[in-house]
C-alpha cells in the first residue's frame, strides 16, 4: 500500500462519523476530497460549508448539499487534511491556500477531524514544511518583507487563495514556540492569518501500515 491508499482508509473511517441531519464542515485537500468521496457513497442527508471553490465544485458534482456559515453558523464537525499534526495535536495546515476558510469552519465546529496518512504525523511542527499564510493582495511584497525581518526566509507563492488573497509560506525554526510565531504573524500588518491551528482538540483519523489509527 501507499500514501494514497493509507489516506484513503484514513478518510473512509472518518466519514462514518457522519451521521444524518448534521451540517459539517467541508475540507479541502486530497484527504478531504477522499472522505466527501466516501460521504457521497453513504448517501445520507448532509449539508455542509465548503472551504473552497473547488470543494463546493466536488460536492455539486457528488450530490452533497451547501451551506453557508451565514445559513448554519454551528456545524456539528469538519471533515480536513492537515500537513503536519505534532505530539500535542497542533497542526500546520494551508498547503492548499484555503486555511483561512478552513480555520473558520473548524472554529465554528463542535468536532474537528483531520485526516492524514501516518508520513503527516510530525515529532514537531515545521519539519517538513513552512506555516501558511494568507496576505492582503494589496503591497503583499511589502508585507512579506516585513514578515522577513522577523522570519528570514519567508517564500511569496504564484497563486492567491479563492478569496484573492496572497500566499506565502514562513519557515518555523526547530524549537520555536508555536503560540509565539502565531501571535507575531497576526501582529503583522498586511497578514490575514496563518496556518498554524493551534488548541483545537481535534481528532485525528491517520492511516498506516497497520491500518487506520485514531489519536
Amino acid at each position: 500500500m501507499d500514501a494514497d491508499s493509507f489516506r484513503r482508509a484514513a478518510a473512509e473511517a472518518a466519514a462514518l462519523e457522519v451521521r444524518a441531519g448534521m451540517a459539517i464542515g467541508y475540507g479541502t485537500g486530497r484527504a478531504a476530497f477522499a472522505a466527501l468521496e466516501a460521504l457521497a457513497r453513504r448517501k445520507i442527508d448532509v449539508r455542509g460549508v465548503p472551504t473552497s471553490e473547488r470543494t463546493a465544485d466536488l460536492c455539486r458534482r457528488l450530490g452533497l448539499a451547501l451551506t453557508t456559515l451565514d445559513e448554519s453558523p454551528r456545524l456539528d464537525l469538519t471533515l480536513d487534511g492537515a500537513d503536519e499534526v505534532d505530539p500535542a495535536k497542533q497542526v500546520i495546515k494551508g498547503g492548499g491556500g484555503a486555511h483561512v476558510r478552513e480555520k473558520l469552519v473548524a472554529l465554528a465546529s463542535l468536532r474537528r477531524i483531520f485526516i492524514v496518512e501516518e508520513s503527516k504525523l510530525v515529532s514537531r511542527l515545521g519539519s517538513t514544511r513552512g506555516v501558511p499564510v494568507a496576505l492582503v493582495a494589496f503591497g503583499a511584497r511589502a508585507t512579506v518583507a516585513r514578515i522577513a525581518e522577523r522570519f528570514p526566509g519567508v517564500k511569496m507563492r504564484e497563486e492567491r487563495s479563492d478569496d484573492g488573497a496572497a500566499l506565502a509560506d514562513v519557515p518555523l525554526a526547530p524549537g520555536a514556540d508555536v503560540h509565539e510565531m502565531a501571535l507575531a504573524l497576526r501582529s503583522i500588518s498586511g497578514v490575514i492569518d496563518h496556518g498554524l491551528f493551534l488548541d483545537l482538540s481535534p481528532e485525528i483519523f491517520a492511516g498506516g501500515p497497520q491500518g487506520v489509527r485514531r489519536l
